[in-house]
């Protein structure tokens, strides 16, 4: 049965618990670039058991509810990441109970023929005493599930990147294992795994993960604007425009304006801008 905007809006997200330990934030902190430079004390600090530094972008996959929209009906295989927000309101606590609370809040319908777009809201805070750790704002683009019906209010729009000269570029090569590393970190979704699933959905292979991305963007932007240590950002945002492969070399161009920053990221060998509208602010 086609799903609605009442029906999705109405969904009952479950909440998720999980405690984040050291070889969880550790194996993020290595997907998302930290640690190519091993000899590099700012990199190790994040891969190395003691005294840690918690990467800002990891709770982007802590305690996430998964598969959940493919539960409520949506069509999984069409459903691509289109934005993303992040506010760290303080650093992911090592092993210590935390809770993800989830909702919707937004769906924006393009057309039976165009997709829809919908937006959840999540919260991540320790579970005792309901800090709160980070929040975020996920959309996604639905390709398969337009005609549904539009609701709730969208997410404020990102800014533009300025349109002079970027102050620093930033050329990262991602793995050919980017996506098969990353997707331990629990988004299992075997877009980014299996050729055949892939290539069903439109793609001539598998994708990379676009939080994956998201958090080689923090990576950038961390080494750019960082001196002896990366720089930490409170704050982060972009649109994704166009998929990342494995085995890609990203360019990111940063802009800065005081605390705030302002990034994009291109593909140049195929002359694609990946991540478009990043907004992002320093801690």
């Amino acid at each position: 049965m086609p799903i609605t905007a009442q029906s999705l809006m109405a969904y009952p997200i479950p909440d998720m618990r999980r405690a984040v330990s050291a070889r969880d934030a550790i194996l993020y902190a290595l997907s998302t670039g930290y640690g190519n430079d091993p000899l590099d004390a700012a990199h190790l600090r994040r891969v190395q058991e003691r005294d840690l530094v918690v990467t800002p972008t990891l709770p982007n996959v802590v305690a996430d509810a998964g598969s959940w929209m493919e539960d409520a009906g949506v069509d999984w295989q069409q459903l691509v990441h289109a934005e993303h927000r992040l506010t760290i309101h303080a650093p992911v606590p090592v092993d210590v109970p935390l809770l993800s609370r989830s909702h919707m809040r937004s769906i924006v319908d393009r057309g039976p023929d165009r997709g829809m777009f919908a937006t959840f809201d999540r919260t991540i805070m320790t579970a005792g005493d309901e800090k709160i750790v980070a929040t975020m704002s996920q959309t996604n683009a639905c390709r398969g599930d337009g005609g549904c019906g539009s609701a709730g209010t969208p997410p404020e729009a990102l800014r533009p990147v300025p349109s002079r000269t970027s102050d620093a570029r930033l050329a990262v090569a991602i793995p050919e294992d980017a996506a098969l590393l990353y997707r331990l970190n629990g988004d299992l979704n075997p877009l980014h795994a299996d050729p055949a699933y892939a290539a069903q959905a439109g793609f001539p292979r598998p994708i990379l993960h676009g939080l994956c991305t998201f958090g080689y963007a923090g990576y950038a932007i961390g080494r750019l604007l960082g001196k002896q240590d990366f720089a930490d950002i409170g704050f982060i945002a972009a649109r994704f425009t166009a998929v990342v492969f494995p085995g890609d070399t990203l360019e990111f161009d940063i802009w800065r304006d005081g605390q705030d920053v302002y990034f994009q990221a291109r593909v140049p060998a195929r002359e694609a801008t990946v991540l478009d509208y990043g907004n992002a602010r320093l801690a």
